[in-house]
């Protein structure tokens, strides 16, 4: 039986940077009045990361399958569907295979019902389809700051982001990462949410006083290496916490995204990651192999969108790491009485 033991949201974070300029140079969308002209004060250094270890899985030798979705734009009937999804899992082999279920972010918009529900339709289906872990997309802000924490708040799955920092605060927003026990081996899930949402000209008021102060950090700087460095923190606190394998839950993307902010670039710059599931850019990556910054392979997945495809990060007994996608020719039953549910969701916030 799984033992969940729930620890506190909240844990201060080591920042090894002192900052004053930062802007990014990329192609997207900016918003110049940021952190260029408001630059955060500085993060205090010296503060232990902590991260938690919230289940037990048993002692059995077996692999561990990593399902993940990745913007799903609240598409709950596209595709492979909620319904179809949850029959799956649902169905899954648990005598021979540990099983966790993510989510990369972006489910809070994309139809009528997460619009006029802020989100919460979205969440009300996440929850009954029993998600482990959840990293926030920029598309999780879309309804301003509070209703943001509101529905962070409500999912039963563990959320975890290691760069969103309260500078008021002076600390996370949430967990950095927690560790799982299945069996024998400890595998930490580290989450990063891209800097780019700071971008987005719609939530300057979100991250900014009216005075111009910045609220929060995304560890955003010209290079990159702010948002590097953090992650390896994270890494680095991970491992010496007791992980033996690091998985990094990466909002970030590959393709039309800041190149620097990329999943990508993430790999180059750090060591000690055993796996990157990604999401952001929308893009199916069924066996990425992208090589770290001391030139180890890591493999990295993407699943596209509109659950069109489900991810997955095998890591067997071996402790060998595989990536691939399920698609349609796998998941090929629904599960009717979810289906139920979900048509009660959207009619519920139908106007």
């Amino acid at each position: 039986m799984i033992s969940i033991v729930k620890k506190l949201k909240k844990r201060l974070f080591s920042a090894v940077l002192c900052f004053s300029f930062l802007i990014p140079l990329c192609s997207c969308e900016s918003n110049m009045n940021s952190t260029l002209n408001h630059s955060p004060k500085e993060i205090e250094n010296n503060k232990k990361i902590e991260g938690t270890v919230d289940r037990n899985f048993g002692n059995d030798s077996k692999d561990l399958v990593i399902f993940s979705t990745n913007d799903t734009y609240a598409a709950y009937n596209d595709n492979l569907t909620c319904a179809g999804i949850k029959y799956y899992f649902d169905n899954f082999d648990t005598k021979e295979n540990y099983m966790t279920i993510v989510d990369i972010g972006n489910f809070s918009s994309g139809n009528d019902a997460a619009k006029n529900s802020k989100g919460k339709s979205s969440i009300e289906i996440m929850n009954k389809m029993n998600y482990d872990l959840v990293v926030p997309g920029k598309h999780e802000f879309d309804y301003g700051i509070d209703v943001f924490f509101e529905n962070m708040n409500a999912l039963n799955a563990d959320v975890v982001c290691c760069n969103m920092f309260n500078i008021k605060d002076s600390s996370l927003s949430f967990m950095p990462y927690v560790i799982y026990e299945y069996g024998n081996t400890k595998v930490a899930y580290i989450g990063v949410t891209s800097p780019e949402v700071m971008y987005n000209d719609d939530n300057y008021d979100m991250f900014f006083d009216k005075d111009g102060n910045q609220l929060f950090y995304f560890f955003e700087d010209e290079t990159g290496d702010a948002l590097y460095e953090q992650v390896q923190a994270a890494i680095d606190a991970a491992k010496e916490e007791g992980a033996d394998k690091v998985v990094l839950l990466s909002h970030l993307g590959i393709e039309n995204v800041p190149s620097i902010w990329s999943s990508t670039a993430v790999i180059a710059h750090t060591v000690g990651l055993d796996g990157v599931i990604d999401g952001g850019s929308m893009e199916v990556l069924e066996s990425g192999l992208m090589t770290n910054k001391a030139g180890a392979f890591v493999p990295l997945v993407q699943a596209g969108t509109h659950l069109s495809n489900i991810g997955v990060m095998n890591i067997t007994r071996d402790g060998y790491n595989f990536p691939a996608i399920l698609s349609e020719k796998s998941v090929v039953k629904k599960d009717t009485s979810f289906q139920e549910f979900i048509d009660e969701v959207i009619n519920k916030y139908k106007n």
